[in-house]
C-alpha cells in the first residue's frame, strides 16, 4: 500500500512537470515559463529520489540495520543491485561475511536517504538458477551480483547435506 501511494505521488510530480512544459510550448519567448520549466526540471529529480529512498528503501533497511563488517569479509565496491522497484546500478558497496550480506549505498545516494543495511543470511531464500536473485523475508526481491550470494548457496547446500 505504501509503495502504491509513493508511486502515485511520484506520478503526480511528473504530471506537474507537463504544466510548465505546455506553457513554454505555447509561449516559447516567455521568460517566466522557461524559468518555471527549468526550476521544475532541477527540483523534480531530487524530490523523486528522496521519495523513493525514504519510502521504499529505508523501511526495508530499518528492518535490517547495519552491522559491523567482519575483518575477513569480502568487499567489492560499486556493485549493481535492485531491491523491488529500486535499481541501483554500480551504486552499492557490498560486503559478505559469515553472518550478513552488507549493502552500503554510495555517498551520493545516502544524501537522498538511502541508508546501509545488513541482511542476515537466514532472511534470504529462493536463490534463482543463475544465482543473482533472492527473496528476502517479507517478499522483497533482491537482485545483485552472483558472487554476493555464494555464501547463501554454500549455506543451503550444507543444510541439505
Amino acid at each position: 500500500m505504501r509503495q502504491a501511494v509513493i508511486l502515485l505521488v511520484i506520478l503526480g510530480i511528473c504530471a506537474l512537470w507537463t504544466l510548465p512544459l505546455v506553457w513554454v510550448l505555447k509561449s516559447p519567448n516567455n521568460p517566466y515559463a522557461t524559468a518555471l520549466l527549468i526550476t521544475t526540471c532541477i527540483l523534480e529529480a531530487p524530490i523523486i529520489m528522496v521519495l523513493v529512498f525514504k519510502g521504499m528503501w529505508t523501511p526495508i533497511a530499518r528492518r535490517h540495520p547495519a552491522q559491523p563488517i567482519a575483518d575477513d569479509a569480502i568487499t567489492r565496491r560499486f556493485q549493481s543491485f535492485s531491491l523491488g522497484l529500486i535499481n541501483l546500478g554500480w551504486s552499492v558497496h557490498a560486503s559478505v561475511d559469515d553472518q550478513y550480506l552488507h549493502l552500503e549505498p554510495v555517498a551520493f545516494l545516502r544524501w537522498f536517504g538511502a541508508i546501509p543495511m545488513s541482511i542476515r543470511w537466514e532472511e534470504l531464500s529462493k536463490l534463482n538458477r543463475n544465482g543473482k536473485s533472492v527473496y528476502m523475508t517479507g517478499g522483497h526481491r533482491l537482485v545483485g551480483p552472483a558472487w554476493c550470494f555464494e555464501m547463501l548457496k554454500a549455506r543451503k547446500s550444507n543444510e541439505q547435506g
